[in-house]
């Protein structure tokens, strides 16, 4: 079985190819389907929640935020993400 760290790397890849919403109601969306997927999955809400330091919803907004940061900086391209 993938390692919980690993599982959420491949889903934040996958949300980063399609963009992340800018609506910051939509993240509290996606960290619900988020939890409820690594759940059916077979991994522990509280895990997940642990490795987005307590809360998967400004997890993503942070992630977005420095995607857009460093897109702004000229460090990636937007085919990159």
């Amino acid at each position: 079985m993938k390692m919980i760290h690993d599982w959420l790397e491949d889903k934040l890849e996958h949300m980063e190819r399609e963009g992340f919403e800018v609506d910051t109601g939509a993240f509290e969306q996606q960290a619900d389907m988020l939890r409820a997927e690594a759940q059916a999955e077979g991994y522990e809400a509280s895990d997940l929640e642990g490795l987005c330091n307590g809360d998967i919803a400004a997890y993503l907004r942070d992630r977005r935020d420095g995607i857009a940061r460093a897109s702004l900086s000229g460090n990636i391209l937007p085919d990159d993400v």
